[in-house]
């Protein structure tokens, strides 16, 4: 028994199958991305809670943990933190001593992590674009086959002089293929852009909430310096 997708794209005139060719691509490199980013996120999202429970515990001054190995995956958050860290440190922080600074010092420390934040962010939604392009635009793709296949078949009922099968079938199946073609690359696209994004949203919240506690951990520590 034939593949009926198979047979349809084989009997699709030039402009049909080109168009399941566009969607046939874009729906593998949507795919390529999707996978990629969820094994990306799930390594991202492992690091950073194994950085944070670190960070959290507080049983260590906050410029040691730079040499520390609570970060063995790719990390946005302890990328922030060094960053941090290398403000303090080239303010004369060094380990176990947290420098008196100004508060325009610290509020410069904290715009360097922020930038920092949003470097790694854009980082992580890298591609998401084309899976947002892909589910916009492969409905349209397949409308566009749609259309086209209508054409066909009304040609084939002017040359036949008839609604017949045999008229109407070739323009009909093009029609079909491509618009079964177009939702299947939106939907999974779509889909995977409002997932990925959600987790980014969220984990740029978990960043703006650590460098928050970073700072406020850092003045504490250079106060009870001071005050020694």
């Amino acid at each position: 028994m034939n593949n009926p997708f198979i047979q349809s794209f084989l009997e699709s005139g030039l402009v049909g199958q080109g168009i399941l060719v566009i969607l046939f691509l874009g729906s593998g490199y949507s795919w390529t991305i999707i996978l990629y980013k969820f094994f990306l996120f799930r390594r991202v999202r492992g690091a950073t809670e194994e950085f944070l429970r670190g960070f959290k515990r507080g049983n260590r001054d906050i410029l040691s943990l730079s040499a520390s190995h609570l970060s063995r995956e790719s990390d946005p958050v302890f990328a922030v933190y060094q960053e941090g860290c290398r403000g303090l440190t080239a303010r004369g922080g060094k380990k176990n001593m947290i420098p008196d600074i100004s508060t325009e010092a610290w509020n410069r420390i904290e715009e360097d992590m922020q930038r920092k934040s949003d470097a790694e962010t854009r980082v992580l939604e890298k591609d998401l674009l084309f899976l947002a392009t892909a589910a916009s635009t492969g409905p349209l793709l397949g409308i566009l086959g749609t259309v086209y296949g209508v054409l066909i078949a009304f040609q084939g009922m002017g040359r036949y002089g008839s609604a017949t099968i045999d008229a109407v079938a070739p323009g009909i199946s093009e029609a079909l293929i491509t618009t079964v073609f177009g939702l299947v690359v939106a939907i999974p696209a779509l889909v995977a852009y409002n997932h990925l994004k959600h987790f980014i949203g969220d984990y740029s919240a978990q960043i703006d909430n650590f460098i928050s506690d970073f700072i406020a951990r850092a003045r504490a520590e250079a106060k009870e310096e001071k005050n020694k």
